[in-house]
């Protein structure tokens, strides 16, 4: 007989096994037990107090207007600035003036923060065109995982590049950490597959002790591990393939699937409560 353990961290990584769930387990590293934790479920927390709370800064995009014209080589400056961009990991989206696909560029989204992206161009010492309209993601105002976090797992299976254009397919799924380790999966059943996020979230654990889903722009808590979730998708991510390796090395064999940057299906609810009173309409008469 299966039973669920609803338990902090604290809890986990003093060693509680209920039957048929490992809620912890040891490694020996330099001579010191490391232990790692387990969370496959987590009671609700109050999601109407955490909306509530300010953010940690403006999750807005920052946009820069064109402040002359485009130049007669601007064709050939727009694509040297996608490819620097592109190498980097840092090309979001781009756009052409005109009609068709040989015009210049006329916009750039970048996938750094603009302070970020000017010291990059000084330190190369590249000049920013002013024809080009451009936008840059807001600055993240959190680590990738928090000290309190980090004790307990074995990799954070996280993007090291921002977040650009995303499908918004409506998909619901679960997260679990198991050994310290995150597995993912669409559906209701037992998540199976390497779970990997955007760059935007973050791991941290709340004042309670448990793992929970940071977005690291705003601060915000979006999910505790094990909760019910919900993702826009199919999501993208890049995946560096040291961490790639990584991961399979501590967490595979296994299949990696992007959740991207899933959210508590609780917490959905609770900011647009309309979604709760969804019927089913009613047969058409006659049938």
């Amino acid at each position: 007989m299966r039973s669920e353990c609803y338990l902090p961290l604290l809890l986990v990584v003093a060693g509680c096994q209920p039957a048929g769930d490992q809620m912890a387990a040891a490694d020996v590293q330099g001579g010191e037990e490391r232990v790692y934790a387990t969370q496959t479920k987590a009671p609700t927390p109050d999601y109407k107090a955490l909306l509530a709370e300010a953010p940690l800064a403006d999750s807005g995009w920052v946009r820069r207007e064109p402040t002359s014209a485009p130049p007669a080589d601007a064709k050939a400056i727009g694509q040297a600035w996608i490819d620097r961009l592109e190498q980097r990991k840092a090309l979001s989206g781009y756009g052409l003036s005109g009609k068709g696909p040989d015009g210049p560029v006329s916009l750039i989204d970048v996938g750094m923060p603009e302070s970020e992206f000017e010291a990059w161009a000084k330190e190369n010492g590249w000049t920013l065109p002013t024809h080009i309209y451009w936008t840059f993601v807001p600055a993240l105002a959190l680590p990738r995982v928090s000290q309190a976090a980090a004790k307990g797992i074995r990799v954070w299976p996280a993007s090291t590049a921002r977040t650009g254009a995303q499908n918004e397919a409506l998909l619901w799924g679960r997260v679990e950490l198991r050994d310290g380790c995150f597995y993912g999966d669409t559906g209701d059943g037992t998540p199976q597959k390497l779970a990997f996020f955007h760059e935007e979230i973050g791991l941290d654990v709340d004042a309670e002790g448990y793992f929970i889903l940071r977005d690291r722009v705003s601060g915000s808590t979006l999910a505790r591990i094990g909760e019910q979730m919900n993702w826009g998708g199919p999501p993208s991510a890049y995946i560096a393939p040291e961490l790639e390796a990584e991961i399979l090395e501590k967490c595979g064999p296994g299949e990696i699937l992007v959740v991207g940057s899933p959210e508590s299906e609780e917490r959905f609810a609770t900011q647009y409560p309309h979604v709760r009173e969804l019927r089913v309409p009613p047969k058409p008469p006659g049938n």
